[in-house]
This record gives structure tokens, C-alpha cells and sequence, in this order.
């Protein structure tokens, strides 16, 4: 196990870090805010440090306010250089790596090509100044160290320029936007992925290496893009730098050079500028929706435990399915929810709406307020919360609340990223519920084939299934769960292989679904030998069978 110090946790590019720091198990990741580790501080460091041995340091820690460092150029040194000076001393003493990360910021932007990595540095303000001499410090210092500089950084965590964009849109009619100054927009998930590919390639190719996008554009271009990849409607205007005055100057061409660190490490990926524009916006949308669901799941379940816990009377619908105070209640509050956004609903308690009207729908939510009515009468609870974002018919978010354990399922496939976390009570603390989530991670194959098997609907079909896995010499287990819940058995390695021959509607799987999909594991239609589709005119699905394909 390779442990990473990452300060200044809870920065961008920190978040960016531990988004994907779970697809490298062999890395152990350490995150420090500032309270836990103010890097000005000599003995706080040796604290940290002394707490165990670190093979790499990801200095996230920065003073990144450009123009309030203008006028706070003390603090700004303390920080960037001083602070830079300390870590080096005691990544030196303890044998750590230091990854120093850096701006374009130290160049006067008078080039009118990609700077190297040789060119001369010139900043041209404080900020600049104090990250160059961050540079000085770290270099005087240390013989195992990698300074990254990159540019015009953004994410959808912390404050940057994209979501800046995104707020104003929402408040203003008219904005104008600087269109002489050039450089290249870097998405810091790109520059997490770098990093990580440098620490795991274990080379001692060390120096000072360029990171950002590949591609060049202005201030003004890069605002344009962000609205239109967003389907915003807004009035952006260029205007020339000596219209937007700033206490700090900057650089009006800083676009960088890749080469160096493309030839050192080839497994590292320059993606085109747009591309990653287009996935940091789909992550701003989808968390978002993401956390409306969550929410949505939670508070729901609070509610279905205040009926779970009394004395409550049944009814059954046309179709014979039971229904109580619990699905009626839990139905309102996610509705309350969900039509905060501008996305229309499938839910099972609400009224069906006629495909001639849904046929249009690109994006829907589909819902069950109450899966497992039955376990919910019975009060097993093994009964779930669902909430699924289907868009073009296939589930890219899913939520599965379990009110009785307080366990939350929650994924999103465009990031191929599936979590569990027990919650301490029906509170959706967003922060809580992101530091304290494992991985979801599928079982690998072994002699003991575990197939999930409902104990409502063992019918024929299924068990034949089940006899013609014993035929081919498998050791088969029979594992039950009620609901959804047979879904997250699969995604989190508690099952292989969940074959359901029998009714289920839409709701019943869409988020099961997206939380498979997130972790490789597919729902396939019997019928037709693909995943099952959504929002179709009939809501009812084929048999299928839950699997790795």
C-alpha cells in the first residue's frame, strides 16, 4: 500500500483526487483541510507526518486569490512559498515525493506560442510571484520533487470559473467577458488522473512538467462554450482586458506546452479542452440531480418509519398490490423534490401518464416511493426507497434508500461510480454522507455461485434457472432479499447473479439498474439480449437477469 498526503483538502483539485481515488485500491489516500494541517505551520506538518509514512505528497494547499493577493502579498508568500518551503523540508527529511502543484501565472504571457517548461518565468502580479517562489523553495530544497504548473483550472467542486459562469447565467440577462486573454481551460479531474498515473508509474523522472487541456481559447470563447454545451440562453459580450479592470495583471497569452510530460508518461491523457468541458458540466447537472435525489430518498424514508412504526391500515389497488399511508406520504415528498427540477415524473403512486404525452420525455425521473410493500406489511424491512434519472431510456443516477437500516445505495454511471453509506438518522448531511461512503464493488467469480432468489416469486422459471447452473458442475447458494435490495446484493459483491422471471414494472428496477450498471454488472432483457430500456409505452418489464455480461 503506497500512502498520499493530499493538503488543502477540500479544494477542487482535492475533491477531483478522492472522486477517483477509489478505483486505485493499492493507494491509500490521506486528505488534510487547513485546520488539520496548516502547511506554515513547521510543527503541524512534523504532527502530520509522524502519524505514517508517506511515499508521495500532493501539495494542494494554496493562496489562490489573484487580485486580493495583490494587496495581502505577505499572506500570499506565506502560503505559496514559505508553506511550500516547510513541506519540502519534511518531505526531504522523511523520504516523500513531493508533488508541488503550479500556475501559468509565473509567465508575463508576451509568447505567442505554448510555453516550456524552460521558458523564463516572469509573473507579472503577487500570486504569480509567490507560486514561482514556491518553486524556488521546493527546488533549493529537494532532489525528489515534480512541480506541475497548469491553467485556468475548473471542476464542478469548489470556486472556478465554469460555475461562475453557470451562477451569473442564472441572475443575469447580459454578460460581458474578456476576450484578450488567452490560455487553455483545464479541467482538474484531468490533472487528478495525471497525478495519480505519475505516482503509479513509480518513475524518478522528476522536474518541472506542464498539465492542461490540449487547446486554446479566451475568457470570452470558454464562456460561450459553457453556455451553449448547457443549452443557456444568455447575451455574452467581448470586451478588450482595459475594460474589466482588476488589481491584478494577467498574462495575456499563457497557453502551455504538453510535450514533456506526454513523452515521460504516456499514460497520461491530454483530452481536447470541449471534451472535458462536456463532462464537467454533465457532473454539475448530475450532482445535482444527484443530491435532489438523495435528499428526496431520505427524507422519504423518514417518513415511511413514522408509518412503519404505528398502527396503519391497508388498501389495494385495481391491481391488487397493497398500498398504505406510507407510499401515499412518501410519494408526496419526493414529488416536492423532484419538481424543484424541470424534469417530469414517472412514479408508481402517481397518475400514469398516457405515452403519447411521455413519448417526448429525453430525461425522465422514475420512481418508487415504496418498494416492497409487501416487506414493508410484514415489517422485514426489506423494503426500499427508488429514484432513478433515465435519460434516452437508459438509468445514469439511481438512489436506493433503506429507511429501517438507514443504509443509502447511491450511483452515477457517467462516472461509472457506486457507493454505500449507513447514515446515523433520516438527515441527508450531503458531507457526512460523501466522506463516510465505501465503494460498491461486484464479487469476483469463484466455485460458489450465489444467485438471489425472491421469496415472493421462486417460480418455475427461476429455479429451472438454478438447475441448469448445478447441471454445468456450479455450487449454487440461494441468497433472498426483498425489493431492490436484490440489485445492491449484486452491485456490492453479496451475489453473482439475480435472474427475475417474473412482473416487475419500471420503478421496481430503473434505480437497481444504474447502481449495476455503475459497477459493470448489466441488466439484460431475456427477450432481447439487451439492457432494459425505460419510459417505454408499456412500463412493464421483460424478464430479465442481472449479471456480469
Amino acid at each position: 500500500m503506497t500512502n498520499v498526503l493530499v493538503t488543502g483538502a477540500d479544494g477542487q483539485l482535492s475533491d477531483c483526487l478522492e472522486d477517483i481515488s477509489h478505483s486505485y485500491p493499492d493507494l491509500k489516500f490521506v486528505y488534510k483541510t487547513i485546520d488539520q494541517l496548516d502547511i506554515t505551520s513547521p510543527e503541524q506538518i512534523k504532527q502530520s507526518f509522524a502519524e505514517r509514512d508517506y511515499s508521495y505528497c500532493v501539495n494542494c494547499a494554496a493562496y489562490t486569490a489573484v487580485d486580493q493577493a495583490e494587496a495581502n502579498t505577505e499572506m500570499a508568500f506565506k502560503v505559496n512559498a514559505a508553506g511550500a518551503a516547510f513541506l519540502s523540508e519534511q518531505c526531504k527529511k522523511s523520504g516523500t515525493v513531493l508533488i508541488q502543484i503550479s500556475t501559468d501565472f509565473v509567465f508575463d504571457g508576451n509568447q505567442d506560442q505554448p510555453y516550456q517548461e524552460s521558458d523564463y518565468p516572469n509573473p507579472l502580479g503577487v500570486y504569480g510571484s509567490s507560486k514561482l517562489q514556491g518553486e524556488i523553495e521546493v527546488m533549493d530544497i529537494m532532489d525528489r520533487y515534480y512541480i506541475i504548473r497548469t491553467s485556468w483550472l475548473y471542476s464542478e467542486h469548489g470556486h472556478n470559473f465554469m460555475k461562475t459562469m453557470l451562477r451569473l447565467a442564472s441572475e443575469m440577462d447580459t454578460l460581458s467577458i474578456v476576450n484578450d486573454q488567452i490560455g487553455t481551460p483545464t479541467y482538474a479531474g484531468d490533472l487528478a488522473k495525471a497525478i495519480i498515473q505519475i505516482i503509479k508509474s513509480n518513475k524518478d523522472q522528476f522536474g518541472i512538467y506542464h498539465f492542461s487541456n490540449y487547446g486554446e481559447t479566451s475568457w470570452f470563447e470558454f464562456a460561450k462554450t459553457i453556455f451553449k454545451t448547457s443549452g443557456i440562453k444568455i447575451t455574452v459580450d467581448p470586451i478588450v482586458s482595459e475594460e474589466y479592470k482588476t488589481a491584478a495583471q494577467r498574462p495575456a497569452y499563457s497557453v502551455l506546452n504538453t510535450n514533456k510530460i506526454k513523452k515521460t508518461f504516456p499514460e497520461i491523457e491530454i483530452k481536447p479542452w470541449q471534451d472535458s468541458l462536456v463532462h464537467a458540466l454533465i457532473n454539475v447537472q448530475m450532482n445535482t440531480n444527484l443530491q435532489t435525489a438523495i435528499k428526496a430518498s431520505i427524507e422519504a424514508g423518514k417518513a415511511i418509519m413514522e408509518v412503519y412504526n404505528s398502527e396503519f391500515a391497508i388498501e389495494y389497488k385495481d391491481d391488487k398490490s397493497p398500498l398504505t399511508l406510507a407510499d401515499k406520504n412518501a410519494n408526496d415528498i419526493i414529488n416536492k423534490h423532484l419538481q424543484d427540477t424541470p424534469i417530469p415524473i414517472i412514479s408508481e403512486e402517481n397518475k400514469q401518464i398516457d405515452f403519447s404525452n411521455r413519448k417526448s420525455w429525453n430525461t425522465c425521473w422514475v420512481v418508487d416511493p415504496v418498494d416492497g410493500t409487501k416487506e414493508f406489511i410484514k415489517r422485514n424491512g426489506e423494503f426500499t426507497v427508488n429514484i432513478a434519472l433515465v435519460e434516452e431510456g437508459k438509468p445514469h443516477l439511481g438512489v436506493i434508500y433503506v429507511p429501517a437500516t438507514k443504509v443509502l445505495y447511491y450511483a452515477n454511471t457517467v462516472d461509472n461510480t457506486a457507493f454505500k453509506v449507513k447514515l446515523d438518522d433520516h438527515e441527508a448531511d450531503l458531507s457526512f454522507i460523501i466522506k463516510n461512503s465505501s465503494p460498491l464493488k461486484p464479487k469476483e467469480k469463484n466455485q460458489l455461485t450465489q444467485v438471489v432468489g425472491s421469496r415472493s416469486h421462486m417460480n418455475e422459471e427461476t429455479q429451472q434457472f438454478i438447475k441448469e447452473l448445478e447441471s454445468k458442475g456450479e455450487q449454487v447458494e440461494i441468497v433472498s432479499k426483498g425489493s431492490s435490495l436484490k440489485f445492491c446484493l449484486v452491485a456490492e459483491g453479496q451475489a453473482d447473479v439475480y435472474p427475475r422471471f417474473a412482473p416487475t414494472m419500471e420503478w421496481d428496477t430503473a434505480a437497481g439498474q444504474a447502481i449495476c450498471n455503475a459497477v459493470g454488472i448489466e441488466v439484460i432483457n431475456q427477450e432481447t439480449n439487451q439492457p432494459l430500456q425505460y419510459n417505454k409505452e408499456n412500463l412493464l418489464n421483460p424478464w430479465f437477469l442481472v449479471t456480469k455480461h
